[in-house]
Protein backbone atom coordinates (compact mmCIF):
# COMPACT_ATOMS: atom_id res chain seq x y z
CA UNK A 1 0.00 0.00 0.00
CA UNK A 2 1.55 3.33 -0.90
CA UNK A 3 2.06 5.62 1.86
CA UNK A 4 0.31 8.77 2.10
CA UNK A 5 2.54 11.90 2.81
CA UNK A 6 1.36 13.97 5.26
CA UNK A 7 2.95 17.30 6.93
CA UNK A 8 4.08 16.69 10.29
CA UNK A 9 1.65 16.50 13.21
CA UNK A 10 1.94 17.86 16.56
CA UNK A 11 3.06 15.37 19.03
CA UNK A 12 4.11 16.94 22.16
CA UNK A 13 1.90 16.20 24.97
CA UNK A 14 0.85 18.69 27.18
CA UNK A 15 -1.41 21.91 27.75
CA UNK A 16 0.92 23.84 25.86
CA UNK A 17 0.30 22.40 22.41
CA UNK A 18 -3.05 24.58 22.63
CA UNK A 19 -0.70 27.53 21.89
CA UNK A 20 -0.14 26.97 18.33
CA UNK A 21 -2.55 26.84 16.27
CA UNK A 22 -0.56 26.71 12.66
CA UNK A 23 -3.88 27.43 10.94
CA UNK A 24 -4.38 30.18 7.79
CA UNK A 25 -6.82 32.85 8.76
CA UNK A 26 -10.43 32.79 7.85
CA UNK A 27 -12.00 34.53 5.10
CA UNK A 28 -13.75 37.87 6.05
CA UNK A 29 -15.44 36.88 3.10
CA UNK A 30 -19.61 36.77 3.90
CA UNK A 31 -19.20 36.90 7.30
CA UNK A 32 -22.66 38.27 9.73
CA UNK A 33 -22.37 41.57 11.00
CA UNK A 34 -21.94 41.52 14.82
CA UNK A 35 -25.25 41.39 16.97
CA UNK A 36 -25.62 41.50 20.52
CA UNK A 37 -24.86 38.40 22.16
CA UNK A 38 -28.14 36.60 23.19
CA UNK A 39 -27.54 34.25 26.24
CA UNK A 40 -30.41 31.16 26.43
CA UNK A 41 -31.32 30.27 29.57
CA UNK A 42 -29.12 26.77 29.79
CA UNK A 43 -26.37 25.19 31.88
CA UNK A 44 -23.22 25.36 29.89
CA UNK A 45 -21.34 23.56 32.41
CA UNK A 46 -23.06 20.04 31.07
CA UNK A 47 -21.39 20.30 27.74
CA UNK A 48 -17.83 18.56 26.89
CA UNK A 49 -15.96 21.73 26.54
CA UNK A 50 -16.28 23.13 30.41
CA UNK A 51 -16.19 19.29 31.73
CA UNK A 52 -12.59 19.52 30.71
CA UNK A 53 -11.56 23.03 31.10
CA UNK A 54 -9.16 21.66 34.43
CA UNK A 55 -6.09 19.46 32.22
CA UNK A 56 -6.29 17.22 34.88
CA UNK A 57 -9.90 15.75 33.61
CA UNK A 58 -8.44 15.33 30.09
CA UNK A 59 -5.06 14.19 30.75
CA UNK A 60 -6.00 11.06 28.88
CA UNK A 61 -6.87 12.66 25.72
CA UNK A 62 -3.46 14.10 25.49
CA UNK A 63 -2.06 11.20 23.47
CA UNK A 64 -0.42 12.03 19.83
CA UNK A 65 -2.95 10.71 17.93
CA UNK A 66 -5.82 13.16 19.76
CA UNK A 67 -3.82 15.98 19.74
CA UNK A 68 -2.94 15.10 15.92
CA UNK A 69 -7.01 14.60 15.15
CA UNK A 70 -8.00 18.09 17.26
CA UNK A 71 -5.29 20.81 16.30
CA UNK A 72 -4.48 19.09 12.49
CA UNK A 73 -7.59 17.16 11.73
CA UNK A 74 -5.62 15.09 10.62
CA UNK A 75 -7.60 11.45 10.06
CA UNK A 76 -5.18 9.63 8.44
CA UNK A 77 -2.27 10.53 11.45
CA UNK A 78 -4.30 10.04 13.87
CA UNK A 79 -6.09 7.25 12.94
CA UNK A 80 -2.23 5.63 12.17
CA UNK A 81 -1.79 7.07 16.14
CA UNK A 82 -4.57 5.96 17.78
CA UNK A 83 -4.26 2.33 16.30
CA UNK A 84 -7.10 0.54 18.36
CA UNK A 85 -8.60 3.47 19.57
CA UNK A 86 -9.02 4.92 16.19
CA UNK A 87 -12.81 4.37 15.44
CA UNK A 88 -13.57 8.48 15.00
CA UNK A 89 -11.12 9.19 12.53
CA UNK A 90 -12.53 5.93 10.61
CA UNK A 91 -15.69 7.32 10.92
CA UNK A 92 -15.28 11.00 9.92
CA UNK A 93 -13.38 9.44 7.06
CA UNK A 94 -16.71 7.19 6.24
CA UNK A 95 -18.76 11.18 6.25
CA UNK A 96 -15.79 12.79 4.00
CA UNK A 97 -16.23 10.05 1.23
CA UNK A 98 -19.65 9.98 1.54
CA UNK A 99 -19.87 13.53 1.32
CA UNK A 100 -17.79 13.48 -2.00
CA UNK A 101 -19.10 10.80 -3.66
CA UNK A 102 -22.41 12.95 -2.91
CA UNK A 103 -20.55 15.99 -4.55
CA UNK A 104 -19.78 14.13 -7.38
CA UNK A 105 -23.02 13.33 -7.86
CA UNK A 106 -24.86 16.21 -7.49
CA UNK A 107 -22.35 17.93 -10.13
CA UNK A 108 -23.28 14.81 -12.52
CA UNK A 109 -27.02 15.74 -12.12
CA UNK A 110 -26.80 19.25 -12.64
CA UNK A 111 -24.59 18.51 -15.71
CA UNK A 112 -25.98 15.80 -17.62
CA UNK A 113 -29.57 15.74 -16.09
CA UNK A 114 -30.54 19.04 -15.80
CA UNK A 115 -28.74 20.15 -18.67
CA UNK A 116 -27.93 17.34 -21.25
CA UNK A 117 -27.05 18.04 -24.26
CA UNK A 118 -26.81 16.03 -27.67
CA UNK A 119 -22.48 15.53 -27.57
CA UNK A 120 -22.80 13.97 -23.71
CA UNK A 121 -20.73 11.07 -23.69
CA UNK A 122 -22.64 7.50 -23.43
CA UNK A 123 -20.91 7.12 -20.02
CA UNK A 124 -23.24 9.56 -18.99
CA UNK A 125 -25.94 7.26 -18.15
CA UNK A 126 -23.38 5.32 -15.95
CA UNK A 127 -22.70 8.27 -13.72
CA UNK A 128 -26.56 9.33 -13.51
CA UNK A 129 -27.14 5.94 -12.74
CA UNK A 130 -25.21 5.91 -9.22
CA UNK A 131 -26.04 9.73 -9.34
CA UNK A 132 -29.77 8.97 -8.78
CA UNK A 133 -29.18 5.76 -6.74
CA UNK A 134 -26.98 8.09 -3.83
CA UNK A 135 -29.72 10.35 -3.93
CA UNK A 136 -31.89 6.79 -3.33
CA UNK A 137 -34.05 7.32 -6.64
CA UNK A 138 -34.28 4.30 -7.77
CA UNK A 139 -36.62 4.34 -10.68
CA UNK A 140 -34.12 6.98 -12.17
CA UNK A 141 -30.88 4.81 -11.12
CA UNK A 142 -32.37 2.32 -13.10
CA UNK A 143 -33.96 3.96 -16.14
CA UNK A 144 -30.61 5.70 -16.64
CA UNK A 145 -29.07 2.13 -15.96
CA UNK A 146 -31.12 0.60 -19.07
CA UNK A 147 -29.57 3.23 -21.60
CA UNK A 148 -26.72 1.12 -21.31
CA UNK A 149 -27.65 -2.15 -21.76
CA UNK A 150 -26.26 -3.84 -24.70
CA UNK A 151 -23.72 -1.04 -24.87
CA UNK A 152 -19.80 -1.29 -24.62
CA UNK A 153 -18.16 1.59 -23.19
CA UNK A 154 -15.07 2.48 -20.87
CA UNK A 155 -17.60 3.27 -18.00
CA UNK A 156 -18.62 -0.63 -18.49
CA UNK A 157 -16.59 -1.76 -15.89
CA UNK A 158 -17.05 0.55 -13.36
CA UNK A 159 -20.99 0.06 -13.92
CA UNK A 160 -21.59 -2.98 -13.55
CA UNK A 161 -21.76 -3.66 -9.84
CA UNK A 162 -24.21 -1.04 -9.87
CA UNK A 163 -25.76 -2.84 -12.52
CA UNK A 164 -26.02 -5.82 -10.67
CA UNK A 165 -27.29 -4.04 -7.74
CA UNK A 166 -29.83 -2.01 -9.23
CA UNK A 167 -31.00 -5.48 -10.79
CA UNK A 168 -31.98 -6.94 -7.26
CA UNK A 169 -33.56 -5.64 -4.39
CA UNK A 170 -31.09 -2.33 -3.88
CA UNK A 171 -30.44 -2.63 -0.45
CA UNK A 172 -27.89 -0.85 0.94
CA UNK A 173 -25.23 -0.95 0.82
CA UNK A 174 -23.94 -2.36 -2.66
CA UNK A 175 -21.29 -4.86 -3.36
CA UNK A 176 -18.34 -3.58 -4.92
CA UNK A 177 -15.83 -5.64 -4.51
CA UNK A 178 -15.81 -5.54 -8.38
CA UNK A 179 -14.84 -2.36 -9.36
CA UNK A 180 -11.27 -1.95 -10.83
CA UNK A 181 -10.05 -0.51 -7.81
CA UNK A 182 -7.57 -2.27 -5.09
CA UNK A 183 -8.31 -1.39 -1.38
CA UNK A 184 -6.44 -3.44 1.70
CA UNK A 185 -8.34 -5.59 3.99
CA UNK A 186 -10.40 -3.54 6.95
CA UNK A 187 -7.75 -4.29 8.87
CA UNK A 188 -6.26 -1.92 11.91
CA UNK A 189 -3.49 0.02 10.43
CA UNK A 190 -4.57 0.37 6.97
CA UNK A 191 -5.66 3.12 4.98
CA UNK A 192 -7.30 2.79 1.31
CA UNK A 193 -5.30 5.16 -1.34
CA UNK A 194 -6.98 5.41 -4.84
CA UNK A 195 -5.29 7.84 -6.48
CA UNK A 196 -4.85 7.08 -10.42
CA UNK A 197 -7.54 9.74 -11.04
CA UNK A 198 -8.63 10.24 -14.03
CA UNK A 199 -10.34 6.72 -14.09
CA UNK A 200 -11.39 6.82 -17.66
CA UNK A 201 -12.00 9.06 -20.61
CA UNK A 202 -15.27 9.67 -22.18
CA UNK A 203 -15.39 10.15 -25.89
CA UNK A 204 -18.00 13.37 -26.38
CA UNK A 205 -20.24 12.10 -28.94
CA UNK A 206 -19.71 13.65 -32.53
CA UNK A 207 -16.18 16.09 -31.55
CA UNK A 208 -14.40 13.61 -32.89
CA UNK A 209 -11.36 12.10 -30.66
CA UNK A 210 -12.29 14.85 -28.31
CA UNK A 211 -13.20 13.11 -24.23
CA UNK A 212 -13.84 14.36 -21.16
CA UNK A 213 -11.65 12.90 -18.02
CA UNK A 214 -13.55 11.31 -15.24
CA UNK A 215 -12.88 10.16 -11.66
CA UNK A 216 -15.69 7.88 -10.96
CA UNK A 217 -17.88 8.09 -8.03
CA UNK A 218 -18.39 4.49 -6.89
CA UNK A 219 -14.15 4.82 -6.16
CA UNK A 220 -15.63 7.28 -3.08
CA UNK A 221 -18.45 5.29 -2.32
CA UNK A 222 -16.05 2.26 -2.17
CA UNK A 223 -13.80 4.27 0.33
CA UNK A 224 -16.76 5.25 2.83
CA UNK A 225 -17.89 2.30 3.50
CA UNK A 226 -14.12 0.63 3.61
CA UNK A 227 -14.11 2.98 6.93
CA UNK A 228 -17.43 2.42 7.83
CA UNK A 229 -16.47 -1.12 8.20
CA UNK A 230 -12.97 -0.04 9.77
CA UNK A 231 -14.88 2.11 12.46
CA UNK A 232 -17.86 -0.65 13.43
CA UNK A 233 -15.25 -3.48 13.74
CA UNK A 234 -13.31 -0.73 16.47
CA UNK A 235 -16.55 0.39 17.96
CA UNK A 236 -20.25 -0.06 18.77
CA UNK A 237 -21.99 -0.09 15.09
CA UNK A 238 -24.72 1.62 16.50
CA UNK A 239 -22.55 4.47 17.99
CA UNK A 240 -20.95 4.84 15.02
CA UNK A 241 -24.23 4.98 13.02
CA UNK A 242 -25.41 7.98 15.69
CA UNK A 243 -22.34 9.62 15.22
CA UNK A 244 -22.14 9.69 11.77
CA UNK A 245 -26.10 10.53 10.82
CA UNK A 246 -25.83 14.01 9.99
CA UNK A 247 -23.82 12.82 7.18
CA UNK A 248 -24.82 9.40 5.20
CA UNK A 249 -26.47 9.61 2.00
CA UNK A 250 -30.00 10.06 1.28
CA UNK A 251 -29.84 5.95 0.25
CA UNK A 252 -28.84 4.76 3.30
CA UNK A 253 -32.11 5.91 5.29
CA UNK A 254 -32.91 7.66 8.88
CA UNK A 255 -30.65 6.52 12.04
CA UNK A 256 -32.90 5.88 14.76
CA UNK A 257 -32.36 9.09 17.35
CA UNK A 258 -31.63 7.06 20.28
CA UNK A 259 -28.60 6.61 22.54
CA UNK A 260 -25.56 8.78 23.93
CA UNK A 261 -22.38 9.52 22.51
CA UNK A 262 -19.07 7.82 24.72
CA UNK A 263 -16.41 10.68 25.31
CA UNK A 264 -14.37 8.97 22.18
CA UNK A 265 -17.24 10.11 19.89
CA UNK A 266 -18.37 13.57 22.10
CA UNK A 267 -14.89 15.22 22.54
CA UNK A 268 -13.81 17.90 19.92
CA UNK A 269 -17.17 17.34 18.48
CA UNK A 270 -19.96 19.13 17.06
CA UNK A 271 -21.69 18.15 19.83
CA UNK A 272 -22.21 19.70 23.15
CA UNK A 273 -23.52 16.85 25.37
CA UNK A 274 -23.71 12.85 24.86
CA UNK A 275 -27.45 12.94 24.20
CA UNK A 276 -27.24 15.80 21.16
CA UNK A 277 -26.40 13.21 18.27
CA UNK A 278 -29.94 11.55 18.90
CA UNK A 279 -31.18 14.93 18.56
CA UNK A 280 -29.54 15.43 15.24
CA UNK A 281 -29.82 11.73 13.91
CA UNK A 282 -33.89 12.41 14.73
CA UNK A 283 -34.07 15.99 12.65
CA UNK A 284 -32.12 14.04 9.41
CA UNK A 285 -34.88 11.52 10.08
CA UNK A 286 -38.23 10.86 10.02
CA UNK A 287 -38.98 13.78 12.55
CA UNK A 288 -37.50 16.38 11.09
CA UNK A 289 -38.14 19.61 12.39
CA UNK A 290 -40.36 18.18 15.28
CA UNK A 291 -37.46 16.92 16.95
CA UNK A 292 -36.20 20.14 18.53
CA UNK A 293 -39.78 19.81 20.64
CA UNK A 294 -38.99 16.05 20.95
CA UNK A 295 -35.27 16.52 22.24
CA UNK A 296 -35.51 19.71 23.83
CA UNK A 297 -35.79 18.37 27.64
CA UNK A 298 -32.96 16.39 27.38
CA UNK A 299 -30.16 17.48 24.47
CA UNK A 300 -28.85 21.02 25.15
CA UNK A 301 -28.39 21.50 21.55
CA UNK A 302 -31.68 21.12 20.80
CA UNK A 303 -32.70 24.09 23.64
CA UNK A 304 -30.12 26.20 21.51
CA UNK A 305 -31.66 25.30 18.08
CA UNK A 306 -35.04 26.33 19.95
CA UNK A 307 -33.41 29.54 21.31
CA UNK A 308 -32.01 30.16 17.58
CA UNK A 309 -35.93 30.21 15.79
CA UNK A 310 -38.48 32.82 15.01
CA UNK A 311 -41.35 32.22 14.57
CA UNK A 312 -40.62 28.43 14.56
CA UNK A 313 -37.45 28.02 12.21
CA UNK A 314 -33.91 29.40 12.32
CA UNK A 315 -32.87 32.72 12.13
CA UNK A 316 -29.30 33.05 10.60
CA UNK A 317 -29.16 36.46 13.19
CA UNK A 318 -30.74 34.94 15.79
CA UNK A 319 -28.44 31.62 15.21
CA UNK A 320 -25.22 33.76 15.26
CA UNK A 321 -26.46 35.61 18.55
CA UNK A 322 -26.53 32.06 20.52
CA UNK A 323 -23.56 30.72 18.86
CA UNK A 324 -22.17 34.29 19.87
CA UNK A 325 -23.73 33.25 23.74
CA UNK A 326 -22.62 29.63 24.07
CA UNK A 327 -18.94 30.49 23.07
CA UNK A 328 -19.27 33.22 25.64
CA UNK A 329 -20.88 30.85 28.50
CA UNK A 330 -18.03 27.85 27.88
CA UNK A 331 -15.05 30.23 28.50
CA UNK A 332 -17.09 31.37 31.34
CA UNK A 333 -17.72 27.92 32.94
CA UNK A 334 -14.23 27.40 31.93
CA UNK A 335 -12.83 30.08 33.87
CA UNK A 336 -14.81 29.12 36.80
CA UNK A 337 -12.72 26.05 36.80
CA UNK A 338 -9.11 27.24 36.43
CA UNK A 339 -9.69 29.91 39.00
CA UNK A 340 -10.59 32.68 36.81
CA UNK A 341 -7.72 32.18 34.25
CA UNK A 342 -9.12 31.67 30.73
CA UNK A 343 -6.53 29.38 29.33
CA UNK A 344 -5.88 28.74 25.44
CA UNK A 345 -7.60 25.45 25.61
CA UNK A 346 -10.67 27.10 26.79
CA UNK A 347 -10.85 29.27 23.62
CA UNK A 348 -10.36 26.51 21.25
CA UNK A 349 -12.77 24.38 22.85
CA UNK A 350 -15.25 27.40 22.89
CA UNK A 351 -14.63 27.91 19.29
CA UNK A 352 -14.96 24.36 18.30
CA UNK A 353 -18.54 24.45 20.23
CA UNK A 354 -19.35 27.96 18.50
CA UNK A 355 -18.86 26.65 14.66
CA UNK A 356 -20.69 23.20 15.49
CA UNK A 357 -23.42 24.76 16.26
CA UNK A 358 -23.92 26.93 13.15
CA UNK A 359 -22.73 23.61 10.96
CA UNK A 360 -26.13 21.67 12.97
CA UNK A 361 -28.68 24.56 12.37
CA UNK A 362 -27.76 24.76 9.31
CA UNK A 363 -28.56 21.26 8.95
CA UNK A 364 -32.02 21.77 10.82
CA UNK A 365 -32.89 25.41 8.79
CA UNK A 366 -32.60 23.02 5.70
CA UNK A 367 -34.71 20.19 6.92
CA UNK A 368 -37.35 23.48 7.66
CA UNK A 369 -37.17 24.10 4.02
CA UNK A 370 -35.08 27.38 4.28
CA UNK A 371 -31.73 26.99 2.27
CA UNK A 372 -31.10 30.11 2.17
CA UNK A 373 -30.68 30.54 6.17
CA UNK A 374 -29.08 26.55 5.65
CA UNK A 375 -26.87 28.49 3.34
CA UNK A 376 -25.61 31.35 5.47
CA UNK A 377 -25.08 28.82 8.56
CA UNK A 378 -22.82 26.77 6.15
CA UNK A 379 -21.26 29.51 4.80
CA UNK A 380 -20.31 31.09 8.53
CA UNK A 381 -19.24 27.40 9.73
CA UNK A 382 -16.65 27.70 6.87
CA UNK A 383 -15.13 31.33 7.58
CA UNK A 384 -14.39 30.49 10.79
CA UNK A 385 -13.01 27.07 10.01
CA UNK A 386 -9.74 26.99 11.15
CA UNK A 387 -7.18 23.81 11.70
CA UNK A 388 -8.88 23.30 15.29
CA UNK A 389 -12.44 23.77 13.97
CA UNK A 390 -12.21 22.26 10.48
CA UNK A 391 -14.32 19.08 9.64
CA UNK A 392 -13.84 17.98 6.31
CA UNK A 393 -17.37 16.34 6.53
CA UNK A 394 -19.02 19.81 6.65
CA UNK A 395 -16.78 21.69 4.28
CA UNK A 396 -17.60 18.80 1.70
CA UNK A 397 -20.92 18.67 2.80
CA UNK A 398 -20.94 22.86 1.62
CA UNK A 399 -18.92 21.85 -1.69
CA UNK A 400 -21.72 19.11 -2.27
CA UNK A 401 -24.47 22.00 -1.22
CA UNK A 402 -22.88 24.37 -3.88
CA UNK A 403 -22.80 21.57 -6.69
CA UNK A 404 -26.44 20.94 -6.34
CA UNK A 405 -26.64 24.89 -6.55
CA UNK A 406 -25.04 24.87 -9.69
CA UNK A 407 -21.93 26.83 -8.17
CA UNK A 408 -18.58 24.45 -9.02
CA UNK A 409 -15.90 27.29 -7.69
CA UNK A 410 -16.04 27.08 -3.92
CA UNK A 411 -16.30 23.48 -4.18
CA UNK A 412 -13.71 23.07 -6.25
CA UNK A 413 -11.58 25.25 -4.03
CA UNK A 414 -12.61 22.32 -1.24
CA UNK A 415 -12.05 19.56 -3.28
CA UNK A 416 -8.20 21.18 -3.75
CA UNK A 417 -7.42 21.78 -0.12
CA UNK A 418 -8.48 18.06 1.00
CA UNK A 419 -7.24 16.05 -1.88
CA UNK A 420 -3.56 17.81 -0.69
CA UNK A 421 -4.34 15.25 2.71
CA UNK A 422 -6.86 12.80 0.78
CA UNK A 423 -5.22 12.00 -2.69
CA UNK A 424 -8.78 9.87 -2.99
CA UNK A 425 -11.19 12.70 -3.43
CA UNK A 426 -9.48 13.63 -6.77
CA UNK A 427 -12.21 11.76 -8.08
CA UNK A 428 -14.46 14.36 -7.49
CA UNK A 429 -12.93 17.04 -8.95
CA UNK A 430 -13.86 15.61 -12.38
CA UNK A 431 -17.08 16.41 -11.97
CA UNK A 432 -17.15 19.65 -10.59
CA UNK A 433 -14.48 20.75 -13.72
CA UNK A 434 -17.62 19.68 -16.53
CA UNK A 435 -20.35 21.58 -14.16
CA UNK A 436 -18.14 24.47 -14.30
CA UNK A 437 -17.73 24.22 -18.22
CA UNK A 438 -20.95 23.90 -19.07
CA UNK A 439 -22.15 26.61 -16.31
CA UNK A 440 -19.48 29.20 -18.19
CA UNK A 441 -20.63 28.23 -21.52
CA UNK A 442 -24.34 29.17 -20.00
CA UNK A 443 -23.12 32.44 -19.14
CA UNK A 444 -21.70 33.00 -22.13
CA UNK A 445 -24.48 32.50 -24.43
CA UNK A 446 -27.07 33.97 -22.24
CA UNK A 447 -27.96 37.33 -23.25
CA UNK A 448 -27.45 39.71 -20.57
CA UNK A 449 -25.18 37.79 -18.37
Amino acid sequence: MRKLILPAALVGIGAAWFACSGGSQPSTQNVAPTHEAVAPDVDYGQTWAVKLADESTWSHLQTPGWITFVTKRNLHDAAEQLGGKAARPHAEAATMFRQAALLSANAAIETYAKTPQDTDPVGASHLLAVAWALHGDLDKARAASAKLDGVEDVTSTWHAPWKAWLAGDAKWPPGLSALPIELPPVEQGNWPIVADAPHYSMPVQGAGDHAQDMGDPGSLVALALWHDAMARKLAEPAMVELYTARYRLPVEGPVSGTGELTEEFLYASDFLTPQDAAFMADVMGEKGAGAVAAHEGTSLLAKLAAASRVDGKVDSDRAVDVATALRQGILDGSAAKTNGETRQHHRWFADMARVGLLRNLALLAEVEGDRETGGKLRILARDSSLDHTSDASALIALGAWDAGNRYPTRAQEIIHRHATYYPSLEAARYGLDVLALRVSRERVETPGM
